[in-house]
């Protein structure tokens, strides 16, 4: 029960696009089956949706931030719960995606498996499966997605992972190989390359790949727009999927993050967090808006 009674909860909201969120005291939802906060965490997509930047809008400020959280429900099931405007101590799980989370998956583990961990491994697994004898380039590998991409990966059959980020420190060691980014040259040459990048680091992925090239295309953290060559998508017969997350069928959705929660829990992915209290939302809001912050940002309530 919030501290300011039993009506009222507590919220990370923002007030102006642009801004920085701040914990406000908002109506609790009326839901007989609301679901009790424990842990919530940001995500790239936050930001953008808070700067102005998502292709889909911002809502109306003031509103509560946040696409996922866990907590454990009135029948006594932990939850994994995505969505829009969670960040709150109790949340309303209808209409939104509420996966169980496994047994003995902590708070972290089912946050990082949420809509990071789980766009890797879907993309991985689901909508361009990895095959045997693959070599599989990860564009961006030093984030959250990333290093559960790599992971991934391996544990998917690759004979090869290569993981390219500009913080290679950051490149989970089952990674074959690490490539910077920041460095002038070719990319090794792949026949399966995982893009969160976008812009001209997939342009130079691509010139370099190997013929029969699939491309799975999850984000554009480099920029919105690449400018790739007739022949290298012709001359190496190559095949670009999109892939979202958001899009995903939910029952393909759902046997994918217990699949990819039951990794984590056996330690067979592994990733870095970061956790704030609430009541230090804008710090932990500034740290997910630096950039690149190297682990998943988690909120406790």
């Amino acid at each position: 029960m919030s501290r300011y009674g039993a009506h009222l909860m507590r919220a990370a909201r923002l007030h102006e696009v642009g801004g920085i969120p701040q914990v406000d005291e908002i109506d609790q939802p009326d839901a007989a089956e609301a679901v009790p906060v424990s842990m919530g965490a940001l995500n790239p997509v936050d930001i953008s949706i808070g700067s102005g930047r998502f292709y889909g809008g911002t809502p109306p400020t003031p509103y509560v931030i946040g696409s996922e959280v866990v907590g454990r429900a009135p029948d006594g099931r932990r939850l994994w719960v995505r969505g829009r405007e969670l960040l709150s101590e109790r949340v309303d799980p209808s209409g939104r995606w509420a996966f169980d989370v496994p047994e003995g998956t902590s708070d972290e583990a089912a946050l990082t498996c949420g809509i990071a961990g789980l766009t890797a491994w879907l993309a991985l697994s689901w909508r361009a499966p990895v095959q045997a004898g693959d070599t599989v380039l990860v564009l961006g590998a030093s984030g959250t997605l990333g290093r559960v991409a790599v992971q991934a990966a391996r544990i998917l059959g690759a004979e090869r992972v290569i993981g390219a980020a500009r913080r290679i420190e950051l490149v989970p060691d089952a990674a074959d190989e690490v490539f910077d980014l920041g460095e002038d040259g070719p990319l090794p040459e792949a026949k399966y390359i995982l893009d969160a990048l976008w812009g001209e680091p997939l342009e130079r992925a691509l010139a370099a790949a190997a013929d029969g090239v699939r491309i799975v295309q999850i984000g554009q953290s480099a920029g919105p727009s690449a400018t790739l060559l007739s022949n290298w998508v012709r001359g190496k017969s190559a095949t670009i999927f999109g892939y979202s997350v958001f899009s995903t069928p939910e029952h393909i959705a759902e046997a994918g993050y217990g699949e990819l929660c039951r990794h984590a829990r056996d330690s067979r992915i592994v990733t870095e967090t970061e956790t704030y209290p609430l009541d230090e939302i804008a710090e932990a809001w500034q740290r997910q808006a630096s950039g690149s912050p190297g682990a998943k940002i988690l909120v406790a309530f």
